[in-house]
């Protein structure tokens, strides 16, 4: 394990739940260690990149990440970008109020200069059953905005959420 890949894991999970917008990541999840499972690890030294590959299992915590490959690129400043791919890459993690979250894409890519994550190809964020769907979702860290799109022609992004879940959210957040 490259050093510093523990925080980029550690930090793809917690924007990937800041990305629905509805809870935090399980607080817990981030003291756990990160256990990176695959059956193929490709260190090339010189272009500073670390590949996982043949269905790789990230976990920590209640935190499961599953792909086909997982690319990790570091630059001399650190950390550049991590990229799951495939046929979907898939996110799991229970937040601090007990609900699942749930991310899949052929693409899950984070860009630690940009400070975005992007969920690319067949993209679909889902929390109880609040789905939004697209081409690309893309959670902007710094601006706390998060967008979907679509591919264009035919392609649309669909948003679905049940009334009551949002109530429900929004008398919680009144009681706090």
């Amino acid at each position: 394990m490259i050093p510093g890949q523990r925080t980029s894991i550690l930090s793809m999970s917690v924007l990937l739940s800041l990305s629905m917008g509805l809870a935090e990541a399980k607080d817990a999840d981030f003291n756990q260690p990160v256990t990176i499972d695959a059956g193929r690890q490709l260190v090339e030294l010189a272009d500073n990149k670390v590949t996982f590959s043949d269905r790789v299992v990230v976990k920590q915590g209640s935190m499961d990440v599953r792909a086909d490959k997982l690319v990790v690129i570091r630059s001399e400043q650190g950390l550049q970008s991590m990229t799951a791919h495939g046929a979907p890459a898939t996110y799991y993690q229970v937040l601090n109020n007990g609900q699942p979250v749930k991310a899949e894409a052929r693409e899950i890519h984070y860009d630690m200069k940009a400070r975005t994550i992007t969920l690319l190809k067949d993209a679909k964020l889902k929390q109880n059953d609040n789905i939004v769907t697209g081409y690309r979702i893309r959670y902007h860290i710094d601006r706390e905005q998060m967008e979907a799109e679509s591919q264009g022609g035919t392609d649309r992004v669909t948003t679905i959420f049940l009334p009551e879940q949002l109530q429900n959210m929004n008398d919680k957040k009144a009681q706090d």
